[in-house]
């Protein structure tokens, strides 16, 4: 096994990864992402295949439990338009029979089906900017499933295949500061904050961000469990549910000012701080 992939041993053994893409979309994208063949060891289904609707409808179901008590489930058509038409879906699918009855029952599968089972889902959308891409979302059954539907860290390991998959040299995104996907995120490498204060979304304290994508950084990723970034210091330590000084670096960045993203957040009580560097 590549020793990128020593620690993911069990998922790897436990899991493969799926694309959900329709076939105009082969030539450009990468199938056999940091060495793992999907043609090999992996599952790649056409969307607009009949055949295939079963597996569909659970992923669908994968974005209910997820997003649904938030009333941001992803409607079919969104589905459709925003991941599989401009792109495909991107994840790793279990066996139904590895998973436990009640998660079977959470994620509504048919009683009679023995089949894959999607269990981590990552969509993004390609942008004009050239090999530009906007995350959509990503999600994973063990966010609803109290971490026991799935292996550890099966989320790093989707993100780190997808954006081989996709060709991406760089990403964007907008999340909550005090999100836990944004250590995943920044474990990637600096992100530079686009904005600080997001006026137009409709939770203002989000980040926007860009990452710019380097294949080091991503092995460095799988192999530090999502811990490396590439080395700068922090100038500065925002407290993320500070409102002030959130539209403050608002203020700055839109006169001319750079902020990155440096490293994990760190979390004191109801404290969160995450270190951020800034340039003229």
């Amino acid at each position: 096994m590549n020793p990128l992939f020593t620690h993911f041993r069990r998922a790897l053994d436990e899991c493969m990864p799926y694309l959900l893409t329709t076939q105009q979309n082969y030539p450009q994208l990468e199938l056999a992402p940091l060495g793992i063949s999907l043609k090999k060891r992996g599952l790649i289904l056409d969307p607009q295949l009949r055949e295939n609707e079963e597996f569909l409808h659970l992923v669908q179901n994968l974005d209910r439990l997820t997003f649904g008590p938030l009333e941001m489930t992803m409607p079919k058509w969104v589905s459709y338009d925003a991941g599989i038409m401009p792109s495909g879906i991107f994840g790793f699918c279990g066996r139904a029979s590895s998973l436990d009855q009640w998660v079977r029952r959470a994620l509504k599968v048919p009683e009679d089906y023995e089949g894959l089972v999607p269990l981590t889902q990552f969509i993004a959308i390609p942008t004009p900017e050239r090999n530009a891409w906007y995350l959509h979302t990503i999600s994973s059954l063990n966010q609803v499933c109290m971490g026991a539907a799935a292996p550890a860290n099966l989320t790093l390991l989707t993100i780190c295949l997808g954006v081989r998959v996709f060709r991406m040299q760089r990403l964007y995104g907008a999340t909550q500061w005090r999100s836990s996907r944004l250590g995943m995120y920044v474990g990637l490498g600096p992100l530079e904050i686009i904005t600080a204060y997001t006026h137009n979304h409709s939770v203002k304290k989000s980040v926007t961000w860009r990452l710019d994508i380097q294949r080091a950084l991503v092995e460095a990723a799988l192999i530090n469990d999502g811990a490396s970034v590439a080395a700068q210091p922090a100038t500065h330590m925002i407290d993320v549910d500070d409102i002030e000084a959130l539209k403050r670096i608002q203020t700055e960045i839109e006169s001319g000012v750079k902020y990155h993203i440096v490293g994990q957040p760190s979390t004191r009580g109801s404290i969160v701080q995450v270190p951020v560097r800034r340039s003229e």
